[in-house]
Order: C-alpha cells, then structure tokens, then sequence
C-alpha cells in the first residue's frame, strides 16, 4: 500500500479575509445609502441656512452651457474612470436602487405639502424650501444624485459589448435628457396672458395680476369672441333668493323643453325653454341680443299633497332679471348659470416681415407663433355671453424640442424592446420547426 502524497499546493492564507458576493452586495448598499442619507442631511442644513430660498437654473443659454458641461463630466469619467470603484458604485445597480427610493421619498414629500400660501406653512417647512417643494435644494439633490447613477449606468453600458446596449441606451438616456431638461427649463418657461377685446389688437402681456408686463415679438388682434354653453339646470335656493340650497347628490335636471325629472317631493316638466330670451310681458321670447339669457317655463308638481305651481325662470342678465318661482313655503325653483361648454377666438396674427394670418384659438388647441404656444384661457365671465374680450395664454419654453426628444427616444427604445421580445418569444417556435423538416 503506497503512503498518500501531500499535496505541494500551497494553503490560501487570505480566502477567509475576502468578502463573499453577498457582503460585497451588502456592503454596496450600505454605501448607497449613507451617501443618500448624508446628501438630503446636506441639503436640508444648507436650505435652512438660506431661509428655503428656491433654486433657479440660470436663463438661457447658461443653462445650456451647464447641462452640456455635466454631460460632458459624465462622458468623460465613464470612459476613463469605468475601472474605478467610486464610478463603479455610483453607477450600479446598488447604488440605482437607492437613489431612485431617495428621489421619490421627496417626490412624496412634495406631493403631501397643501398648496398654501408661506405664510400658512410650517416654520420647519418653509425652511425645508418646500413653499416651492420641486425648486427646493433637498428635492433637486436627490434629483441630482438619480440623474448621476441614470447617467454613469448608461454610459458604462453603452461601452460594453453587451446585447440590447441600444434599447437600454435610448430608454435610459432618454429619461436621462427629459428630466435634465425639465431641471433646467425652469428659469426659461415664460407664461403671459393677452387681454384684448373686439375689434382692437396688442403686443401687450401681463402677469402676476398684472403687476409685470411685456411686449410680445408679435401682435394680436380679436376679430370676434364666442361662447357655447350646455343646457341650464334647476337648482334650488333659499325663499329669499340669497342662498342655494340645492344639496350634493340631489338630481341635476336639464331646462331643456319636454324634459321631465323629480327633486325632492316636486316632480318637474319643463313645458317651453328658450336658449336666448329677453322679458315680453309676462313671459319671454326669443331674442338675438348677446344681453340675452336662458329661460324657461317649469310645471312643478308636489307629489304628496298634489300642488302645483306654474311659472317663468332665468338666470338673468345684463338686460333681464333673474326670475324664480316659488316652491310652497321651503324654497324657490332657480336656473342655475349655465356652464360654457365652448368659447374661441377668431384673431389675426401678426409677425414683423411676415404676412398677417388668421386662427382660431380655442381651449386646448394652441396654436404656434415665433416661439410661442397661444391658447384660450377665458373670458369676463361677468358679461357672460356678451363677453367682448378673450384672455389669451402666451408660453414660451426654448427647451421643449429637446424633451420631444426625449420622448421620442423613451418610445423608439420602448418600441424596439417589444419587437425584441416578441422576436425572443418567436425563436423557440421556429427551431422546433426546423427540427421537424429534419
């Protein structure tokens, strides 16, 4: 029997001194997280040593030099650093995690804080800067830190020979480009609005209740202002017609002819209803007058003791008096305001150098002009359908083309990570396929 040789391999003096992958793993997130955790510890002392002053990104184009600049830092330090454990971390998936959960804690934070004004705000949270919570230094740190782990991670991906590297890369920098440039947009949004009236034009904008104004690169003149409303509805007010007293969930019935519907003990038919009516006597008749109002004429029927009572409501006017019948002892039938469902602007643009053109300008249909967006906004509401003037919203935003891009990069990548998969989940169908041919 031959004696067992000793192994000449030389015993592993350090393997108990390595970290296992799981403390590595762990050792990550502890890093993560402290640097999460001291960043917002930071930016809060830093907040409330300047009283909650917001942030604001410098106008254009120093904002644009200063995106370009992190963009470039974050180029540069994957490509030389990639091997460097710092840029490895910040770039990780651990560090991913951690960043993403600290940047929404503030998201919520700044969802939870009321719309108030600072002075009905906690001392803790106007020093916090949450007056403004997205402008906040504590909200855009963590911004900040997101973007950096979004920026190095794509990068480093970018440069390895890995598959998928495109559709990770327009995904992930394209919600990179989208939320730098919403970052630095904010000192470039501008938001007016263009008072005018019939036949007038103005270059003239106003904000902040009219205590800052400006002349536009363009003019505006109204050619003719028009307004649709819905159906006018009954409601119900107090005997001395100083108070609705119709309550939440109670029907709502349109004062439209031959409608019938029942509130409370009344049941109610509308015998005739006219859409724009002044006074004739003791009725109304139909009138073209922009003064004019809605009126109708009501049949109501108390169901338990058979009373009824007959007679003309409006919600009045300029021209007409508001009319209301009277209910028994309890209350009055009323017509309440009817809602606009429509109103426009038919307008003449007019550019230095270029031909005057003709638009309409409706709610939720802008319209585009030397850089700027116009949309409806409203109207007097006092005049009602006798409105001659229209408010319209002047916004201009240099950085919108870029976060169109962005979103464009979002669905292509999307786009294309469909197509993958669906071509992944096709593959095992066709070899098997081919198997069979064999």
């Amino acid at each position: 029997m031959q004696a067992a040789t000793p192994s000449c391999e030389r015993p592993d003096l350090n393997a108990s001194a390595r970290p296992t992958f799981n403390t590595a793993i762990g050792r990550d997130y502890a890093i993560s997280a402290a640097i999460c955790l001291g960043t917002s510890v930071i930016a809060i002392a830093l907040s409330a040593s300047l009283g909650g002053k917001p942030l604001s990104a410098p106008p254009f184009p120093g904002n644009a030099y200063l995106l370009g600049l992190y963009a470039l830092w974050i180029v540069t330090t994957s490509v030389f650093g990639r091997r460097l454990r710092p840029v490895q971390l910040l770039g990780g998936i651990s560090f991913a995690q951690c960043a993403i959960a600290h940047f929404f804690l503030w998201v919520l934070v700044a969802g939870l804080i009321p719309a108030k004004p600072e002075t009905e705000l906690h001392p803790v949270a106007l020093s916090l800067g949450l007056a403004q919570p997205t402008a906040s230094i504590p909200f855009n740190a963590a911004l900040l830190l997101f973007l950096t782990n979004l920026g190095l991670g794509s990068t480093t991906r970018l440069l390895k020979r890995k598959r998928g590297k495109l559709r990770f890369a327009l995904n992930h920098l394209g919600i990179w480009l989208l939320l730098s440039a919403g970052l630095m947009s904010s000192s470039d949004l501008e938001r007016w609005e263009i008072s005018v009236t019939e036949g007038n034009a103005t270059a003239l904008a106003t904000r902040a209740a009219g205590h800052e104004s400006r002349y536009l690169p363009f003019g505006v003149a109204l050619n003719d202002f028009g307004i649709e409303f819905f159906a006018p509805q009954l409601t119900l007010v107090d005997v001395g017609e100083s108070v609705i007293i119709w309550e939440k969930g109670e029907p709502l019935i349109d004062l439209e002819e031959e409608a019938i519907g029942q509130i409370r003990a009344w049941r109610i038919e509308v015998l005739e209803s006219i859409a724009s009516a002044l006074p004739d006597g003791d009725g109304y008749q139909a009138s073209g007058s922009p003064y004019a109002a809605p009126a109708a004429r009501i049949l109501a029927t108390n169901t338990k003791n058979g009373e009824t009572v007959e007679g003309w409501i409006t919600c009045g006017s300029i021209a007409s008096p508001t009319r209301t019948l009277l209910a028994g002892d309890s209350f009055r039938f009323a017509m309440a305001m009817p809602r606009p469902k429509r109103f426009y602007s038919k307008v003449t643009l007019f550019e230095p150098d270029t031909e005057p053109r003709e638009a309409l300008l409706e709610v939720n249909k802008p319209i585009h002009i030397a850089g700027w967006s116009l949309n409806q906004l409203s109207y007097d509401e006092s005049a009602g359908k006798a409105s001659r003037l229209s408010v319209i919203e002047a916004v201009r935003d240099p950085w919108m083309p870029i976060i169109y891009f962005a979103c464009g990069m979002i669905l292509l990548g999307a786009t294309l990570t469909l197509f993958s998969r669906a071509r992944a989940n096709r593959s095992p169908s066709i070899d098997t396929e081919k198997e069979i041919e064999r």
